[in-house]
C-alpha cells in the first residue's frame, strides 16, 4: 500500500496498525531523518495505551514501554549501530527469539538481513514529498 499522508492521517494509519498488532509483530520503519518514523511511533503508542513517554531511543538504542494492557513494546533505533553485537548486548536476539512484545525498528535497513526469516513483519516506510513540507509519502508492505 502507498499513500500519501498528512500529519493527521499518518495518526490514523498508525491507529489502524494498532488495531491489528499483538505479541509476536514486528514493525520495520525506514525513511530519511525526519520523516516522521518517531512521530510514528508515538502515534501507535498512543493508540495502543501506553502508559510513558514515548521518545526517541537514537542514543539509548532501545525504549521499553508497556501498555495499558500488559503489551511489552521494544522500540529499537539502530541509526548509531556499526557492530551488530551491539544488538547482541542490548537483548534484540533473545526478544526476537521470544515472539513476545511489540518490536519496532527505526532504521531497519541498517540490519534488514536479520528479519529475512521473521514473520509477522509490517514494513513502513516514509517519503519527504518534494515541494511539500506537510506530506509524506508512506508505503506499507506486509
Amino acid at each position: 500500500m502507498l499513500k500519501k499522508a498528512t500529519l493527521k492521517e499518518t495518526q490514523e494509519l498508525a491507529h489502524e496498525i494498532s488495531l491489528k498488532v499483538n505479541d509476536g509483530n514486528i514493525i520495520l520503519l525506514n525513511g530519511e531523518m525526519g520523516s516522521g518514523k518517531t512521530q510514528f511511533v508515538r502515534f501507535l503508542c498512543s493508540s495502543l495505551k501506553v502508559k510513558d513517554r514515548v521518545s526517541s531511543p537514537s542514543f539509548i538504542i532501545m525504549n521499553k514501554y508497556e501498555t495499558s494492557e500488559g503489551l511489552e513494546i521494544f522500540h529499537f533505533d539502530f541509526y548509531r549501530i556499526t557492530d551488530i553485537r551491539d544488538l547482541e548486548e542490548i537483548g534484540l536476539f533473545e526478544i526476537l527469539e521470544s515472539k513476545k512484545g511489540l518490536v519496532i525498528v527505526e532504521w531497519a535497513n541498517m540490519f534488514k538481513s536479520l528479519f529475512v526469516k521473521e514473520k509477522n513483519i509490517i514494513d513502513i516506510y516514509f517519503n519527504f514529498i518534494e515541494d511539500n513540507i506537510n506530506l509524506r509519502e508512506i508505503s506499507i508492505q506486509r
